[in-house]
C-alpha cells in the first residue's frame, strides 16, 4: 500500500516595510485626550503658579499633559515616552510636532521642588473628583497605606517595615479613596517609617475636607494602623461613624473566655463563621469601645479539638456603629476595594516605579499618576455597564492601546480603526455619552 505524503503546513510570505507615516498603536488616546481637555486639565496646568519661559519649546502644560497621557496608556516609566515620541495621533491631539524627550519630562518633575508646588496638583484633583462624587448623597472615606520599595538612594527613603523586600529602603505613602466610586481623593508620599498618629490625623483631615465639598463624609474605614486613641478621638469629635480593624492582642484574646456570645452565620458548607461583640479598652485608649469579633474555621467534625478557641481565625473591628455585628463585618469588608485600587495603581499606573532621586518630584509623580487614574474612572463612567468592572490595565489594553490609521480627507482628520474590533460598540456608546454631557 502506498503511504501518503505528510501534509505541508500552509505558509504565506509577507513582506515588511517601515513606510507608513500615519499609523498609531494607541488609537484610544483620541478618547482619552478629549476627556482630559473636557475636564479642564490644560487650563489647570496653565494656571500653575510656576511656568516655563514663553520661548521654551514645550510649555509646562504640554509636559504635564504628556505625562498624564502616557501614564494612562500604560507606560511604566517616563523613559518609555521615547517609544511614542513620533506617534502621529498623540502629536496631533496634544498639538505638538513631537512628544517631549524623557529628559525634558524628568526636568518637568524637578520643577515640583517643594510641598507647595505638589499641593497645586492636589487642588487640581478637587475639580477632577467633583463629577464622580457629587451625585452621591454621602461619601465613605477609606484610608490605607502601602509600601513602595526603592532600588537606589532616593531622598526620604529608609529601611523600615517592608513585608516583601526585607531590608530594602522604601517609601510608605498614605492613600485615601471614596468607598462608592473608588476615586483617589488624597495621596501623600512619605518616608519609609510608618506614619504616627499626628500624620494620620492630618492626612484624614485633608481627605475629609476635600470630600466634604462634594459629598459629606459619613463613614470612615481603615486598617489596623489607624486605631490609636488620638485618631479615634478625632473621628468621634467630628461625629463620623467608623469601622477600623483592630489588632488581636493578648488582652483581646483574653476577652474570648469572658462570656462572648457567638452567633453562627449561614455560610458555605465547608466554613463556619461566627460573630460576637465585646466592650474593650486597649492599652492606651481613654475608655471602653465596642469591638465586633468575627471568627472563621473550616468544618471538620471528625475529631473534637482540645483547645477550641485555637481552631479559629479571629478578626476584630472597633466601631461606634450600633448595627448588627454581621452588618458591620460586611460593611468593613467593602474596604477591601481600597486594597484593589492600590493594586490597580501599582499594576496599571506603576505608582511604585520611582522616577527621581529627590523626594518632592516623586511626590508630584505620585499625584500625576493618581490624576490619570481618576480620569480613567471618568472614562469608565461613560462606558456600558460591563466595562465598569474592568481594571485599569485591562481598560488600557482593550480600549486605549488599539492600532489605527490617521488619514486626512476633505480638510478633516479621521481615525480609521479595525473593522472587526470587538469593542467598537463600547467606543460609540462612550462618544454618545460624552456628547450628551
Amino acid at each position: 500500500m502506498k503511504s501518503s505524503s505528510p501534509v505541508t503546513p500552509f505558509s504565506c510570505q509577507v513582506d515588511e516595510a517601515f513606510d507608513h507615516p500615519n499609523l498609531t498603536a494607541v488609537g484610544g488616546a483620541n478618547l482619552f485626550v478629549d476627556l482630559l481637555r473636557r475636564l479642564g486639565f490644560r487650563r489647570h496646568f496653565e494656571r500653575l503658579p510656576f511656568q516655563k519661559s514663553a520661548y521654551a519649546t514645550f510649555s509646562l502644560a504640554d509636559e504635564l499633559e504628556t505625562l498624564v497621557t502616557i501614564y494612562a496608556l500604560g507606560c511604566e516609566r517616563v523613559v518609555h515616552v521615547d517609544e511614542l515620541e513620533h506617534d502621529p495621533l498623540l502629536c496631533l491631539k496634544l498639538g505638538l510636532n513631537k512628544l517631549p524627550h524623557h529628559n525634558t519630562l524628568y526636568r518637568a518633575l524637578d520643577r515640583f521642588n517643594d510641598e507647595s508646588r505638589v499641593l497645586a496638583l492636589a487642588q487640581i484633583n478637587d475639580h477632577v473628583i467633583a463629577g464622580l462624587v457629587e451625585p452621591l448623597e454621602y461619601s465613605i472615606l477609606d484610608l490605607d497605606t502601602t509600601v513602595e520599595t526603592v532600588y537606589g538612594s532616593q531622598q526620604g527613603s529608609c529601611v523600615s517595615y517592608n513585608p516583601r523586600n526585607h531590608g530594602r529602603p522604601s517609601y510608605q505613602p498614605l492613600l485615601a479613596f471614596e468607598g462608592h466610586s473608588r476615586v483617589a481623593v488624597q495621596v501623600e508620599l512619605r518616608h519609609g517609617h510608618p506614619p504616627d498618629a499626628d500624620a494620620k490625623i492630618a492626612f484624614y483631615q485633608k481627605a475629609k475636607e476635600r470630600l466634604d465639598r462634594h459629598a459629606p463624609v459619613r463613614f470612615v474605614r481603615a486598617d489596623r494602623g489607624f486605631t490609636s486613641e488620638e485618631f479615634l478621638a478625632r473621628l468621634e469629635s467630628d461625629q463620623v461613624k467608623y469601622t477600623l480593624k483592630l489588632r488581636m492582642t493578648p488582652r483581646l484574646y483574653d476577652q474570648l473566655d469572658h462570656g462572648v456570645l457567638w452567633r453562627r452565620l449561614p455560610s458555605h458548607e465547608t466554613v463556619h463563621i461566627e460573630v460576637g461583640t465585646v466592650s474593650f479598652r486597649a492599652g492606651k485608649w481613654s475608655r471602653r469601645r465596642r469591638v465586633v469579633l468575627v471568627r472563621t474555621r473550616f468544618v471538620d467534625e471528625s475529631q473534637p479539638a482540645l483547645f477550641a478557641n485555637l481552631c479559629w481565625d479571629y478578626q476584630a473591628i472597633v466601631t461606634n456603629l450600633d448595627w448588627d455585628p454581621e452588618d458591620i463585618w460586611h460593611f468593613y469588608n467593602h474596604r477591601c476595594t481600597s486594597e484593589l485600587v492600590i493594586k490597580e495603581l501599582k499594576h496599571g499606573l506603576n505608582i511604585d516605579a520611582i522616577s527621581k532621586a529627590d523626594f518632592w518630584p516623586n511626590a508630584a509623580d505620585l499625584w500625576l499618576k493618581s490624576l490619570a487614574y481618576n480620569v480613567l474612572l471618568h472614562l469608565k463612567q461613560h462606558l456600558p455597564a460591563p466595562y465598569h468592572a474592568f481594571s485599569v490595565a485591562r481598560l488600557c489594553r482593550v480600549l486605549l492601546r488599539v492600532p489605527a490609521v490617521l488619514v486626512r480627507h476633505a480638510r478633516r482628520w479621521r481615525l480609521r480603526l479595525p473593522q472587526h474590533w470587538p469593542h467598537q460598540e463600547a467606543w460609540k456608546y462612550l462618544r454618545q455619552s460624552l456628547a450628551a454631557t
